[in-house]
């Protein structure tokens, strides 16, 4: 009786626990949305105050509009030189400077198409037979490659199940190999600790 309870029991976990979570992180952004609303637009101008009632989903819509606006002024002259002040005066205030680029390399990551890192590899540590995954994301400085006498590279190693974290390799290209998937596959891989390949 109480191995069926348990299998039926985990059976529904691995349902319910997954959508409770979704339900949760999506709840948690409609709140946020909604008070990014309320904080930018004047109280005289929000709809409880101009029809006396709320309208649900105006936060995440208002919210989608400022991204979108933000997105087209960084393609503008103007609007780079505005996000370029704003950016330098979070990294003027203390810890901003911490979090707001953890966030943006955060963000460069998991993004599709933004990533900075160019190539998925193999790394072979910590030892001989053993292979972590990697990632390319520049030419290393002339200043180690005169150290060693030859050309290296920087590799990044994350660390599972936290990404954002890991450490830097610099190696000769030729001692990592090249694996042909996106860095997305390669981070849903890291971040599932195995569980998750594609």
């Amino acid at each position: 009786m109480s191995s069926i309870f348990k299998k039926y029991f985990i059976a529904g976990a691995l349902v319910f626990v997954p959508l409770v979570v979704t339900i949760w992180i999506l709840k948690i952004v409609i709140y946020w949305c909604e008070g990014i609303f309320q904080t930018v637009v004047p109280t005289s101008w929000q709809p409880i105050s101009l029809l006396g009632f709320e309208i649900p989903g105006l936060g995440l819509l208002f919210t989608i509009f400022l991204i979108l606006l933000t997105g087209i002024l960084t393609r503008l002259y103007m609007g780079k030189k505005l996000i370029s002040l704003g950016e330098k005066i979070i990294l003027k205030i203390p810890f901003g400077r911490t979090i707001y680029q953890a966030v943006q390399q955060f963000l460069q990551v998991v993004v599709p198409g933004q990533s900075t890192f160019q190539q998925v590899v193999l790394v072979e540590y910590p030892r001989k037979g053993s292979y972590m995954l990697g990632f390319i994301t520049g030419e290393s400085s002339e200043v180690f490659e005169k150290q060693v006498g030859q050309k290296m590279i920087n590799v990044f190693i994350p660390t599972t199940p936290n990404p954002t974290s890991g450490f830097l390799v610099l190696s000769p290209r030729e001692n990592v190999t090249p694996i042909n998937i996106p860095p997305e596959q390669a981070f849903k891989l890291i971040i599932s600790g195995g569980t998750v390949s594609s």
